[in-house]
């Protein structure tokens, strides 16, 4: 039996920007239909669909009871969803939608034939998502650039600190932490300890990023045994081959 052309596209309102991807999904041979609420979503939820795409307006921060209901569907009917929006929008969408019922995320602007491909193959294996990376330090501005460096190949998640650190990785997977090793309040290591501490993350890979290259401090970074460390004066191409290096061993 063929599949399913039919395409759930959950917004809240209709644009210019998503009745172009929809006419973009018609002229790709599917066919799409908004849904624009919870009691909409109910309604539809027991249909057949080839996808489920999700465009996040500015307002994602208030629509709670949407998400909630949207991770306890896809639990019960295993049905997956593509997110379109900005990084900042899809984490707090995953403050109530576990990741695991992602089957992309695509920031804005579109890669427009990933997109459609994605929507396309319908359901994608956990393989074929991004792997994830977390940048914990209290620098912005070097925060930023890491993401900047990381962001066309990598789900990437930022935090400023250790608490916040931990409150997101107990919502979300991560697959590799680069973790700034000297923070104030709470530096690196300790933060490490508060990471290992916890149960889905006892084996994760961290990367030490440290500003100081003398023997000493490096000594001492080794000694707490990360998957590795990175001098912070490390160029993009650099910290790329170490990400990937880390990731294919992990």
């Amino acid at each position: 039996m063929e599949p399913t052309k039919r395409v759930m596209f959950i917004s809240t309102k209709e644009t210019l920007i998503t009745n172009g991807l929809v006419n973009k999904l018609k002229g790709a041979g599917l066919e799409p239909y908004y849904v624009y609420n919870r009691d909409q979503l109910i309604a539809h939820s027991k249909e057949e669909h080839r996808a489920v795409v999700y465009y996040m307006d500015d307002d994602v921060s208030e629509l709670e009871e949407l998400h909630t209901t949207l991770d306890e569907l896809s639990s019960k009917n295993g049905g997956r969803i593509i997110c379109v929006g900005s990084q900042a929008q899809y984490d707090t969408f995953l403050d109530h939608f576990s990741q695991l019922h992602v089957a992309g995320f695509f920031e804005r602007p579109l890669n427009m034939d990933r997109f459609l491909k994605c929507v396309t193959e319908g359901a994608v294996s956990k393989a074929n998502l991004k792997k994830r990376i977390l940048i914990v330090d209290d620098d912005a501005s070097y925060r930023q650039l890491v993401r900047e460096w990381l962001k066309e190949k990598y789900d990437v998640s930022m935090a400023n600190g250790g608490t916040q650190a931990i409150a997101l990785l107990s919502k979300k997977e991560v697959d590799l932490v680069l973790l700034d090793y000297e923070m104030p309040i709470v530096p690196g290591p300790q933060v490490m300890e508060m990471i290992r501490s916890l149960p889905q993350a006892a084996e994760l890979p961290i990367v030490f990023l440290t500003g100081k290259d003398d023997e000493m401090s490096i000594r001492r970074v080794l000694e707490l045994h990360p998957a590795g460390y990175l001098l912070k004066t490390v160029s993009d191409a650099e910290l790329l081959k170490k990400v990937e290096s880390v990731l294919a061993g992990a």
